[in-house]
Order: C-alpha cells, then structure tokens, then sequence
C-alpha cells in the first residue's frame, strides 16, 4: 500500500508539472516563468524520486547500512542545495514562480490525501488486496 501512495505522489506531480507549465506559458506568454516553475518543480520531482531510491534501499529493506545511508543522504542534500543555489544565482528566474514549483512534492502530497478520502472504494482495495 504505501508503495502505491508514492507512485501515486510521483504521478501526481508529474502531472502538476506538466499542467502547470502549460498554465504559466498560457497565462504569463513568457519563457522567464515558465522556465522558473518547470526547473523547480523538476529539481522537486527528482529529489522526490531519489530520497524513495534511498529509502527503498536501506530502510525499507532491513538492511541499513549505516556509513553508506551517513554518506549518501548529506552528498543527496548537498547536491539539491547546491542545485538549487546555483540556478538561483545564475538562471535568469523569477523566484515566485520557482518557489511554486519547489512546492509541487507539497501539492502532491495533499491532493493524494484528498483523493484518498474521496475514493473510500480505492482505499479498500489497497488495503485488501482486490
């Protein structure tokens, strides 16, 4: 069940991404925005899927590895701060747009909440199996 919850987060953000770029382009008409919401809600996205890699392979499994989960989380951090700084600084971005979509993995989040509530049918059916 949970392994269902993130692939339905991830697939909810993907489509966040993709409908909200095609609303920045349509309602802004300038690439600076869209450019700004689609490399943060990326970055996001990515980070998302890298932190379910790490946590499917050490913590999930039983087998942690503790020097390899002490390196491999802070170097994962460091990159995506780095990431983001660098864009930041250099990119010509709006950072409204980009704190938007740093936000998507939230958004994500709170619609596969909702949903869950709404659909009491689907949330059966993860729990027994049918």
């Amino acid at each position: 069940m949970k392994e269902t919850k993130i692939n339905d987060i991830e697939r909810i953000n993907a489509i966040i991404l993709i409908i909200g770029s095609i609303l920045v382009i349509a309602v802004m008409r300038e690439f600076k925005y869209l450019y700004s919401f689609a490399v943060a809600s990326a970055i996001v996205t990515l980070n998302f899927r890298f932190l379910k890699k790490i946590l499917e392979g050490g913590l999930l499994t039983g087998t942690v590895k503790k020097v390899e989960l002490a390196i491999t989380l802070p170097l994962k951090f460091l990159v995506f701060a780095g990431l983001v700084s660098v864009i930041v600084v250099y990119g010509d971005i709006d950072i409204v747009f980009f704190l938007i979509g740093l936000s998507t993995v939230f958004v994500s989040l709170v619609i596969n909440q909702i949903s869950g509530l709404w659909n009491p049918v689907v949330k059966r059916r993860q729990k027994n199996g049918a």
